[in-house]
This record gives C-alpha cells, sequence and structure tokens, in this order.
C-alpha cells in the first residue's frame, strides 16, 4: 500500500540560512539539527521552539552533504571546494579537512564506529578515509564512469555503496578494497541509495521516476515501483523495515508498506542471516516484479565468488585495513 503523506500538526521553523538549504541531519539523542545549504555554512539548531543556533564556516562553496556520527559528537560536510571537513559538535569547531578530491563533493558518510568516512564526488571516485589517523586516504575508487551521487556505508561498515550519472550501482569491499557487485540499475542518472537495516537489501531513486529495491545476497533485482510522476530523489527504509518512504520532484512523499517482520534492534543480527526475498512484499498494483537475470551483469558472479556477501565481510579485516594505512609511510 502507498500512501501520500501531508502535514497535520505545526512544526517547529527555523531561519537562518541565506540560500537554499541542501541537507539536514539529526543527532542521535534528536536534540540537535544540522543544515547546510548554498550559503556555505552549516547551522546547528536546539530541536525545540527556542531555535537557537550556531554556524559552523569553513567551507569556501556551497555545502551539499551534511551528517552526525553514530554519537552525535561529531559531523561531516561534503561541499562544492572539493573538500570533506570534520566537526566537533560539543566544541562547535573544524577538527580536519580531507583533501584529494578534484571536483565537487556530492555525499560523505561516517562508518557505523565513526573511524572511517566515504565520500563520493563528481570527480567520478569514491574516497575511503581514515577519521582516527588524520584523515588520511585509505583508497580511492574510479570504477564509476560518471559523477558519484550518493555514497552509504553498509550498517556494519564492511562495504560501501555508492551510485552516479552512470546509472550504475556499485558495492566496495572495505576490506578488500575491490569492487564486489556491479548493477545496471537504471535507465537515467541514479539520485540516491540506502540499505536496510539488516544490510541485505538496497532501495535506489532515479531520473527515471522508477525506485527499485535491490536484493545484495543474490546479486539482482527484486521489485521496480511506479508511483512518482518525474524523478525520485529520496528514500529510506524504516528502522524495523516494516515500511520505507520515497520522495521525488513532483513534491510528494509516499509510504509503501512492507511485511518485513517487524523487529527489536537486538535482534537484527539474526534477521541478517534468516531474511529471504519472499518476505518482502509492496502493493501490487504498484510494483512489477522483475526476473533475476535483468539485476545485474556482473552481480551474480560477484556473488557466486563471494558466496555470501554480508558474512565474509569482518571488522578484524577492517581493522587491519586502517591499521596499515597509519603505518605506510607517508
Amino acid at each position: 500500500m502507498a500512501s501520500s503523506l501531508k502535514a497535520n500538526s505545526r512544526a517547529n521553523k527555523f531561519q537562518g540560512h541565506k540560500g537554499p538549504v541542501y541537507d539536514v541531519s539529526v543527532n542521535p539523542s534528536c536534540s540537535l539539527i544540522a543544515s547546510c545549504g548554498r550559503d556555505g555554512t552549516i547551522k546547528v539548531w536546539n530541536n525545540n521552539a527556542s531555535a537557537q543556533c550556531q554556524t559552523l564556516k569553513g567551507h569556501s562553496a556551497p555545502i551539499k552533504s551534511v551528517e552526525f556520527n553514530a554519537d552525535g559528537r561529531m559531523l561531516v560536510s561534503a561541499a562544492d571546494d572539493k573538500l570533506v571537513k570534520l566537526w566537533n559538535v560539543e566544541e562547535m569547531k573544524f577538527v580536519q579537512s580531507f583533501t584529494g578530491h578534484q571536483n565537487w563533493v556530492k555525499s560523505a558518510q561516517f562508518s557505523s564506529d565513526s573511524r572511517m568516512v566515504a565520500s563520493g564526488s563528481d570527480d567520478r571516485t569514491v574516497r575511503l578515509w581514515d577519521v582516527s589517523h588524520g584523515g588520511k586516504e585509505i583508497q580511492k575508487f574510479t570504477d564509476h564512469t560518471g559523477m558519484v551521487n550518493c555514497v552509504r556505508f553498509h550498517p556494519d561498515s564492511t562495504c560501501i555503496a555508492s551510485c552516479g550519472t552512470d546509472k550504475k550501482i556499485k558495492i566496495f569491499d572495505c576490506r578488500s578494497q575491490r569492487l564486489l557487485q556491479h548493477y545496471d540499475a537504471h535507465d537515467d542518472a541514479v539520485n540516491s541509495i540506502n540499505f536496510n537495516q539488516a544490510g541485505t537489501h538496497l532501495i535506489s531513486t532515479s531520473n527515471d521516476s522508477t525506485i527499485k529495491i535491490w536484493d545484495l545476497r543474490k546479486g539482482c533485482i527484486m521489485y521496480t515501483l511506479y508511483g512518482h510522476e518525474g524523478p525520485t530523489t529520496a528514500a529510506a527504509f524504516s528502522p524495523f523495515g516494516d515500511y520505507f518512504v520515497t520522495g521525488g520532484n513532483d513534491s510528494v512523499v509516499l509510504a509503501w508498506e512492507s511485511n518485513m517482520n517487524q523487529v527489536k534492534q537486538e535482534n537484527l543480527s539474526e534477521i541478517q542471516a534468516k531474511i529471504s526475498t519472499e518476505v518482502f512484499v509492496t502493493n501490487k498494483e504498484k510494483v512489477e516484479k522483475l526476473p533475476q537475470t535483468r539485476g545485474t551483469k556482473m552481480g551474480k558472479k560477484a556473488a557466486k565468488e563471494n558466496k555470501n556477501l554480508l558474512s565474509n565481510l569482518g571488522q578484524e579485516d577492517i581493522d587491519n585495513v586502517l591499521d596499515e594505512t597509519a603505518e605506510a609511510p607517508k
């Protein structure tokens, strides 16, 4: 079932940016809201009626992405000045810059343990940075043939998904630092991607007006969804997978029901091992189930080689990569 959501309560209003706002993020305790925009500033707001605000300045161009880390003590931002920056929220000050991109940076995200940051840029690269050792670049992935619009860490931070104007979705292993899966995903630019909380599925949006759900363990597409008029721009799963939400250029937000089992946070590891493609159901009138052979040219091969993408990627391997990077000669 899909439904159009309309506001039915009064919202707190936060005013201060001098131009369009491009991204927002809420800290884990929901006490702070961070926003960024074309004016090149980050504003951190108290999430209450007082709307008190502090401004972080450091970028010299429009800021496209801002995000809190898992404990809410840090922010990462990405901007058109080709820089990714790290900020201390408690002290409200700049910490360090990650330098290396050769064009505008559109997306940046922390790993779940905050030890790494992933970024994607118009320079067609996805880069992995070591936060704990001065922002050193761990790896540069150059597999995209178009601008990278979005990067997302897998929930256990063992791999990174990316998408871009080349119409592709790619998944990279942070352990071996190689391409794991490649999807010829959409008929136009892919605008955004997000994992479900269990890390078994991925949702994508595109200028081709569709939303697609991908089974990462089988390396193939599950569903193509229709409901928006014009490009789809954003999509996210609910924490327990009972629904997902999509938005588009048609000014509409759609909430889609699924029959993924509702579970508590402590049971997600069990779901990661047990969830199957057969339990995901959405509105039959809006969904076209596609044969698995249409999913990807390389996905099945990658899935076969890795056998089980999720279980084979271990945190110990991530630690080794970070240690090797820290010890590498400058």
